[in-house]
């Protein structure tokens, strides 16, 4: 069913950072695709909250986004209850693990999400990727700069590259910024802007309850990505709408 309210997807929606940006979105209109991976209580707990304000206007979506198949699964459930979308946010990670296992979730998942989802993206939508300050360019080994810095980056060339997975959690997530730069710049003419966007070292259950920033000041960061006006930036890194080096 199609619907007059902007629509956003979010995954990784199921708390914490994902779950604020959800209902931030939600509180501002728009109608919300809630992606989780296994937390379903908590998932089912956000959804109850957000249709008690508008029935009908949640979808919940479960995937491993590692599992690539999935994939169209998600596209046709989008497709068939809302029609488009005016915001997606590619906000699930993992930290630890395997590396084959962080740079299928952390690049892989966001890489073929968004291109499943590029036929649905309305014109001026917003395309979110949840990095982090450890993907700094800077920081990471002179190889993978050289790599990630081509002017002729692909995404094969980053589908590729997370096959190999040089590194682990801060690799894959500068790697996830030059995804931003690719999709920013094949979208543009479309007036879709695509940036990369760090929430912080917030208290997570990833960053720890010694945090500097509290879960809202992390999805604000975010949200600045998603309430950008026609004409603003697209292809960069950014957080609390500031340029990251």
């Amino acid at each position: 069913m199609s619907t007059s309210r902007p629509v956003a997807l979010v995954t990784g929606a199921a708390r914490r950072i994902g779950a604020a940006i959800a209902r931030r979105l939600h509180a501002d209109g728009f109608d919300v695709a809630l992606h989780h991976r296994d937390s379903a209580a908590d998932m089912q707990a956000l959804a109850d909250q957000l249709r008690r304000a508008r029935p009908d206007s949640v979808l919940v979506l479960h995937a491993e986004l590692s599992e690539f198949d999935r994939l169209p699964e998600l596209v046709a459930h989008a497709i068939g209850r809302f029609g488009r979308l005016d915001a997606l946010v590619n906000n699930a990670a993992v930290y630890s693990g395997r590396a084959p296992q962080i740079w299928a979730v952390n690049l892989l998942g966001p890489l073929r999400l968004t291109r499943a989802l590029l036929p649905l993206l309305a014109r001026n939508a917003r395309v979110v990727m949840v990095t982090s300050g450890l993907g700094r360019l800077s920081a990471q080994p002179a190889g993978l700069v050289r790599r990630l810095s081509d002017p002729k980056l692909s995404l094969g060339d980053l589908e590729r590259l997370a096959e190999e997975a040089p590194g682990g959690y801060g690799e894959s997530k500068a790697a996830l910024n030059a995804l931003a730069r690719i999709f920013a710049h094949d979208l543009e003419p479309q007036g879709i802007l695509v940036n990369a966007i760090s929430p912080g070292w917030c208290r997570t259950d990833m960053g720890g309850r010694s945090a500097p920033r509290s879960i809202e000041q992390g999805a604000a960061s975010v949200l600045w990505g998603v309430r950008l006006q026609p004409g603003g930036p697209t292809g960069g890194v950014f957080q609390d709408g500031k340029a990251m080096a």
